[in-house]
């Protein structure tokens, strides 16, 4: 009857998996049509495209000393930082748009619209500090009774690097414009969004398995890498002025992010490659922290900007990247990289994409982070795989420890692992100390068997563990049995006493093979922080003194002290 059933049951969960992979392969199966389907069919939303929203009038650089420069647009010229680069242009007579944009690189920003002042773009009351105003898209409203005016922009920064740069001017609907931007840089924003995401999981994740293994895990670290490569890419992303109210706070985040960025790389690589280099990576840390701080307080106190200081992180970047490689290459050597040859596929693909990145910074391209997050996700692949490898070895060790350390017969830890435990709950708490003795146990083995015994070893154990809750109960071999109860009075102690007699009375007498046993049983108070060989000694006497006295009972040390 009972292998009827237990077949019953295989058959449910073979019929329950197999739904189950149907279930999965027609969800994939929708997914890729879905996809196939966005790539094949023709676009039934309207395209807009960059033409179609560009101002194509012409426009003039009014100079400083009075003279005019027909100028194409996008483009970079030659203004002092400081000084504003002035340029104008004729609305058309037909000019019918409701909106001028253009996008501000690091720049205050005045549009006029026929000597009106419109548009006033300058983020000096709201920006935390710094001289520049932080880049962003600014809008101007306009209609068609500003046909024929005159279209005069007025941009300003502080910075060498920006100073003179113009870029495109848009004109037409907001809407438009604004579909334009997230079709041309959602994509990376979102990315952007997911790998916050998942480095903020990949964290929580790996302090719950430190938590639960007592260990840490590589995954802490990458996970940190993760949240701030993605500030990073959000401070550059094309739309954060839409996604927070601040965007100068959110520049800075960006700036801070990749100045403090070689800290948890180098943390990563040193846990990986399990303290090796331990004194370079301290060195590299150091170097870091000093960019930091230094770049912060230059910022603060308006003696160069982030901007003007970035090559000194990128050097600080490359030498840290550099010294990982080195470090790389003598574990190649000497054979030691084997032990991290998944790490070092994700950790290869992150230097070439953050290289990458920081070479098409220097060519005035900003790739918004595309390549630092495709490197993020290679590492983080190749890491949950070495980590679920380390979490199965924990998981054997565990076990290991586990059929070790607990009493197979009883299923109560053993004699140095209870005694450990006791130990470190005496330290904290005080309580009682009860030292029990299961009697008769030859007797039962000599008439009934060796089987009949280990039924009433358990039986203490179990009735050990179900009356003496909250306390720590082990084995000490044979008929010995030890418990730790915390924060009791005398009073309650005696109470449990008692019904842990009448119950192991009632339980044993179920079987006439197992009625023979009874308990014999000494306890000592414990002082917080005593010495456990003094009270073990003490509920060993009392223990004694009940087996010199009839057995089947329990005695406290101190009436036997007061005896």
């Amino acid at each position: 009857m009972i292998t009827g059933k237990k077949k019953l049951t295989e058959e449910k969960y073979t019929i329950n998996r197999y739904k189950r992979i149907v279930f999965y392969m027609v969800m994939v199966m929708l997914l890729l049509a879905f996809l196939l389907g966005q790539c094949i069919c023709p676009s039934e939303r309207e395209t807009v495209t960059e033409e179609s929203i560009t101002y194509t009038g012409d426009f003039f650089w009014e100079k400083a000393d009075g003279t005019e420069e027909e100028i194409r647009i996008p483009g970079r010229y030659d203004v002092p930082a400081g000084e504003f680069l002035v340029i104008r242009s004729a609305l058309p007579e037909d000019y019918n748009e409701n909106t001028i944009a253009i996008r501000a690189s690091l720049e205050n920003v005045r549009i006029f619209i026929g000597g009106e002042l419109r548009t006033v773009y300058d983020t000096k009351d709201t920006r935390p500090f710094g001289k520049n105003s932080a880049s962003r898209y600014v809008f101007c409203e306009t209609s068609g009774e500003d046909a024929g005016q005159e279209l005069r922009i007025e941009l300003q920064s502080f910075s060498e690097k920006y100073s003179g740069v113009v870029n495109t001017v848009y004109c037409g609907d907001k809407s438009d414009i604004w579909g334009y931007l997230f079709h041309s840089y959602f994509m990376v924003t979102m990315i952007a969004g997911f790998v916050l995401l998942a480095g903020l999981a990949v964290l929580i994740f790996s302090l719950v398995l430190g938590v639960m293994y007592k260990t840490r895990f590589d995954l802490e670290y990458l996970g940190w890498c993760m949240i701030l490569g993605a500030v990073w890419m959000l401070g550059e992303s094309k739309l954060r002025q839409l996604f927070v109210s601040n965007a100068s706070i959110l520049a800075d985040m960006c700036f801070f992010a990749v100045m403090l960025c070689p800290v948890p790389v180098l943390f990563y690589i040193d846990s990986v490659q399990q303290g090796r280099y331990r004194k370079i990576y301290h060195v590299a840390e150091c170097i870091t922290c000093a960019n930091f701080v230094i770049c912060t307080v230059l910022q603060v106190l308006d003696i160069a900007d982030f901007i003007t200081t970035m090559f000194l992180s990128h050097l600080v970047i490359a030498g840290t990247f550099l010294t990982i490689l080195i470090t790389i290459i003598r574990d190649i050597i000497r054979g030691t990289a084997k032990k991290y040859k998944l790490p070092l596929i994700g950790i290869v693909a992150v230097i070439i994409a953050v290289i990458l990145e920081m070479t098409e910074v220097y060519r005035a391209v900003s790739m918004s982070g595309i390549f630092v997050g495709a490197g993020l996700m290679v590492l983080l692949v190749v890491t949950l795989i070495q980590t679920m490898d380390h979490i199965h070895e924990l998981e054997l060790a565990r076990q290991r420890e586990a059929r070790e350390s607990l009493d197979y017969l009883t299923g109560l830890p053993m004699r140095n692992k209870g005694e450990k435990l006791i130990t470190e709950k005496m330290q904290k708490l005080e309580g009682y100390l009860g030292f029990a003795d299961m009697d008769n146990l030859k007797k039962i083995n000599d008439v009934y068997g060796h089987k009949a015994g280990d039924r009433a070893l358990r039986l203490v154990g179990a009735m050990l563990t179900e009356c003496m809750e909250n306390a720590v109960v082990c084995r000490l071999g044979g008929d010995e049995f030890l418990f730790y109860l915390p924060e009791v009075s005398e009073a309650e102690m005696n109470t449990r006493m008692r019904r842990l007699f009448e119950s192991f009375e009632a339980a044993k007498n179920v079987n006439a093979e197992t009625s023979p046993a009874s308990l014999s049983c000494g306890l000592c108070m414990c002082r917080q922080g005593g010495s456990f060989e003094e009270y073990y000694m003490k509920a060993d006497k009392a223990l004694y003194h009940v087996k010199q006295n009839g057995k089947n009972s329990f005695h406290f040390y101190e009436e036997l002290a007061e005896q």
